[in-house]
């Protein structure tokens, strides 16, 4: 395993590498957590067993990156991407989870050399970063920037009190944590054309997969304004797009032991329907896999 640093590469990461495999096919992984976790090394190895290679991406939450979901560096992914095309792979894929997503996205649509991209749980536009960990607020400021500038986004139309007493009023009303609202009243309130993702710019494959009852934001809704952009701005992209009626924002491919127990502490969904998300999160793998194997 290779690994990789900010201040000598521009990004943090580890690459695993796979030895047969008939075509240089990788996969960056940001999938909000660490690439030293448990999680991403059970993902990178189901990766490699599979005959492609995984470069796990940190983008916030570590030593070397930015604590919060705010000001993170989109140049991590294209700096990934390039790198990687210097190694000699021929394809270049990324898959991302909720705001990793709406980076892969992002990067997917910036960069020349990536050709497959896999959004969980994504989103089309860049909202106003949050800060803080547990009780969260937002920073005033966007979500991501590039080359040092802050990237068009969306606020969120309040101040730290406002915004914490809607996350406790959502969170009594519905049960559980459910950000969901706070994104549907921004865009209500003005929708900002600039803070949308120019999916249009995306080459190759575009594989979006999200839940229906997803409590953060509308992923669903979301990958059918994400189509809908890409035919109507003349896009290059195929997509194609899932929507589980039993899942949660957490759609993490099935790779690891405990991700069940894992999602049923936290959301409703996965504890009234556990099996059924669970068969979400397997059919997730499946066309992961499938979306590799047509690249």
């Amino acid at each position: 395993m290779e690994k990789f640093n900010v201040a000598d590469h521009g990004f943090e990461g580890c690459l695993l590498e796979a030895e047969q495999a008939e075509e240089k096919k990788v996969m960056i992984l940001n999938l909000m957590f660490a690439p030293h976790s448990i999680m991403i090394k059970k993902t990178e190895q189901w990766l490699v067993k599979n005959g492609i290679s995984a470069l796990s991406l940190a983008s916030w939450g570590t030593k070397q990156t930015v604590p919060d979901e705010n000001l993170v560096p989109l140049d991590y992914i294209l700096k990934a991407a390039a790198y990687l095309k210097k190694l000699g792979y021929q394809k270049i894929g990324i898959t991302g989870l909720s705001l990793g997503a709406v980076m892969a996205l992002y990067g997917a649509a910036l960069s020349p050399d990536i050709s497959l991209t896999i959004s969980i749980s994504g989103f089309d536009m860049l909202f106003e970063g949050v800060l803080g960990r547990g009780t969260q607020y937002p920073s005033g400021h966007s979500s991501l920037t590039l080359e040092g500038k802050e990237l068009p986004f969306q606020p969120f139309y309040l101040d730290k009190a406002g915004y914490q007493k809607e996350m406790k009023e959502a969170k009594k009303a519905h049960g559980e944590t459910y950000g969901r609202g706070l994104w549907e009243k921004s865009i209500q309130k003005e929708c900002r054309e600039e803070a949308k993702i120019p999916v249009e710019q995306i080459r190759g494959k575009i594989l979006l997969l999200s839940a229906e009852h997803d409590t953060c934001w509308d992923s669903a809704g979301a990958a059918e304004r994400i189509n809908k952009r890409i035919q109507e701005l003349g896009g290059s992209a195929s997509v194609r797009s899932k929507v589980y009626k039993h899942a949660t924002h957490m759609l993490y491919p099935d790779t690891v032991p405990f991700i069940n127990l894992m999602t049923k502490m936290v959301f409703k969904e996965a504890k009234k329907y556990s099996a059924e998300c669970a068969a979400s999160r397997k059919a997730v793998s499946e066309e992961i896999l499938r979306a590799a194997r047509e690249w």
